[in-house]
């Protein structure tokens, strides 16, 4: 037996005989006691993930499908086994609605103030809030911002600028250079104009835009980068995985993180590293559950190379949360029909895992079937497209209800296949995931409002 495995066993022996003879009470003292003391001190680096849109749902629906594909337990929850984590619930308002969008939850944490929805880092009245990257850039720390959707998009911009609109992502992308944000990392290639891109160049990035670039990238401290791998947001992982044009060119998240702290490690007084996964929101407003699953294990494989980089950087503080929920996506119990009954078996619920277990048939993205040659077709041709896509086989009522009166109608018939349910296309306002470990976790209370963490933060970097 392995040296963790009898400190882990013995740990939870002690546990129940204090429990025993004191009650349930010393043993969670105990178990908070030993968290604590993993998990204090003051942290060098600081690497925040966001899984941008999920909700507790989608983090359970990407774990059962890939155990149920028979791969490994997701990095996330087997963090939940074998570290003390620090975890937490969170409010996710915004100044001006129960129910935020990416721009003002990013300032809640990127600026420690609310703000209303679709601003980043300006308050209702107008005033400028200072943000994180400026405050930490002042104590000579390094920034990196690296995300799936355009690098000036509405997550990543919240920890570095101040600006009226989120949509203005030209004047971001220019806003980033102006505040020398140290590394940038992900789509967006449209908003950097030919003579930003040289204005970059002349402040010393290093400009990347293939995945090949960012294979060859040197290692060197002080020097900049900008990487904007695909003209818009990066493609699903679902579609990337699949066609290998895509991975040719657009790196995973992963490998953006593993770069990005290949890089940020070298600096002397630390960093701080901003992670979004940001096309799981994507996946919540299209209803698009096979997407979801592997686009949630995505973000999973860069919490991997997060959590090989703390282990060796015992500095290291490792936030994973998101802004908010999207979709409300859902698996729901499915009782076989009489039809079905002979497949699936008797019993309450008894479809549910041979409907979810469809998801494995499915190789495309939604929004890719509506972009590309699915689009406009009818008849058999569509449901031969469907069945290509996503292994199913639609009814000619399903392939009616799928070419749609104005559009094509593919969500709705497709969760009648999988069992998996949504409650809307728009930001859900539940409560939220917070995890933490490493140095400095134990700084984090168990129910947070969103702009509270700014504030802890800095607390623990002993920055103004």
């Amino acid at each position: 037996m392995s040296k963790s495995s009898t400190n882990r066993r013995d740990f939870l022996k002690a546990s129940l005989v204090t429990s025993a003879v004191f009650g349930a009470e010393a043993a969670l003292t105990t178990t908070t006691t030993r968290a604590a003391s993993a998990n204090g001190g003051k942290p060098k680096n600081i690497i925040f993930m966001v899984s941008d849109g999920m909700n507790h749902g989608a983090l359970a629906l990407s774990r059962q499908f890939h155990l149920r594909s028979g791969m490994a337990e997701t990095n996330w929850t087997r963090l939940y086994r074998e570290k003390p984590v620090v975890r937490a619930l969170v409010e996710t308002f915004s100044a001006s609605s129960v129910v935020t969008d990416s721009a003002a939850a990013a300032s809640a944490w990127g600026g420690g103030k609310r703000v209303n929805n679709g601003v980043l880092n300006v308050l209702p009245d107008g005033k400028h809030v200072k943000t994180i990257q400026q405050k930490v850039q002042a104590a000579k720390m390094k920034v990196g911002l690296v995300s799936t959707a355009t690098i000036t998009h509405a997550t990543p911009a919240g920890f570095a600028v101040n600006m009226d609109k989120r949509g203005d992502e030209s004047k971001i992308a220019e806003q980033y250079l102006d505040r020398r944000v140290d590394v940038l990392l992900g789509g967006g290639k449209k908003f950097f104009s030919e003579d930003l891109k040289k204005r970059y160049a002349a402040a010393g990035y290093a400009i990347l835009e293939e995945r090949k670039d960012l294979e060859k990238l040197p290692v060197e401290a002080n020097k900049p980068v900008l990487g904007i791998f695909n003209d818009s947001h990066m493609s699903f992982s679902i579609d990337r995985e699949n066609i290998p044009e895509i991975a040719a060119v657009q790196p995973t998240l992963a490998e953006m993180t593993k770069a990005a702290l290949a890089r940020l490690s070298l600096a002397s007084d630390g960093f701080f590293l901003m992670v979004e996964g940001a096309r799981i929101d994507h996946t919540g407003h299209a209803n698009d559950a096979a997407a979801s699953v592997h686009e949630q294990y995505a973000f999973d494989r860069a919490i991997g190379v997060a959590a090989d980089f703390a282990e060796k950087h015992p500095d290291t503080l490792v936030i994973i949360s998101t802004d908010h929920g999207c979709g409300g996506i859902q698996m729901n119990g499915v009782s076989a029909k009489k039809s079905e009954v002979e497949i699936f078996g008797p019993g309450s619920y008894n479809a549910s895992n041979g409907y979810f277990d469809r998801l494995k048939g499915f190789n495309r993205s939604i929004e890719w079937m509506k972009q590309n040659n699915v689009n406009g077709l009818s008849g058999k041709a569509l449901r031969d497209a469907i069945k290509q896509y996503t292994g199913l086989t639609l009814t000619d009522e399903q392939l009616v209800a799928a070419q749609g009166l104005k559009a094509p109608n593919y969500k709705d018939v497709i969760q009648e296949h999988i069992g998996i349910g949504f409650t809307s296309g728009n930001h859900t306002g539940e409560l939220v995931e917070f995890c933490a470990f490493g140095a400095g976790s134990s700084a984090f209370p168990a129910f947070m409002k969103n702009e509270e963490e700014h504030d802890i933060i800095l607390r623990l970097l002993e920055v103004a």
